[in-house]
């Protein structure tokens, strides 16, 4: 069984695109699937649009009243993954953006087969591209990724901020098992790098594949407070250090 987390908030122009995506990929490759959207307190349509999505697609909708954040939305829609699925399933993590093809499903999935715990979509890995991003953005993205790999060397890992991820089942359980509600603590972006820094200190085997990140067709405004999120990374990073993990 696959299990898709969407974190959406204000997504109403993207949502309709990136479900009906995933679904014809699933069908297409005879997977079982289900759709966990997680709904941060939208002020737009996003509510009416997974209602209307409901009824067509398998999707168990869960919601956040207020918005809380990026990190409290993957809390609640990693927590609700683990808790449904079995041995042997794959949980995918990605953007409410339609930013993230859903075309790269299958072979993140046949690395799991393979023996990985975790799967990333990389733009930096063979194969990687960024497309409509600001040279600024490409930027921070490279410079985040250069200091969390300077004091987080991981084997198999460059990306540590794309969100686009398949994890094997039993690896996610095993983070909530060992963390139990202090797995998931950002609240912002620094959730992202986070999750896998906690799964990597569980000995997760990580790898990668290219991906073409197309954030040319994303409707709406980017969400990302960049200075906010900067400091986030900072902090993230001392303190993780302080505590050895």
């Amino acid at each position: 069984m696959l299990y898709v987390v969407i974190p959406a908030y204000n997504e109403e122009g993207n949502l309709g695109i990136l479900v009906e995506g995933i679904a014809n990929m699933a069908q297409a490759n005879g997977f079982a699937y289900t759709i966990i959207v997680v709904d941060d307190g939208s002020t737009d349509k996003t509510p009416d649009i997974i209602k209307e999505l409901s009824a067509k697609y398998i999707i168990l909708p869960l919601e956040n009243q207020p918005n809380a954040g990026l990190g409290r939305t993957m809390a609640k829609g990693l927590k609700k993954a683990a808790e449904i699925s079995a041995d042997g399933d794959i949980i995918i993590t990605l953007d409410g953006d339609a930013t993230h093809d859903p075309v790269y499903m299958p072979p993140m999935i046949e690395r799991i087969r393979q023996g990985n715990d975790i799967v990333i979509a990389s733009r930096f890995a063979p194969g990687g591209v960024e497309r409509g991003l600001s040279s600024f953005r490409k930027f921070l993205s490279r410079g985040s990724g250069t200091l969390l790999t300077a004091f987080f060397p991981t084997k198999g890992l460059r990306d540590y901020t794309c969100g686009y991820r398949a994890f094997r089942a039993e690896i996610i359980k095993q983070g909530f098992s060992k963390f139990g509600d202090g797995f998931i603590q950002e609240t912002g972006f620094s959730v992202t790098p986070e999750i896998l820094l906690k799964l990597r200190s569980l000995g997760a085997k990580i790898d990668e594949v290219g991906f073409m990140l197309k954030y040319d067709q994303k409707v709406g405004k980017s969400k990302i407070k960049v200075s906010r999120t900067i400091i986030q990374y900072l902090k993230m990073i001392i303190k993780f250090k302080l505590r050895g993990l």
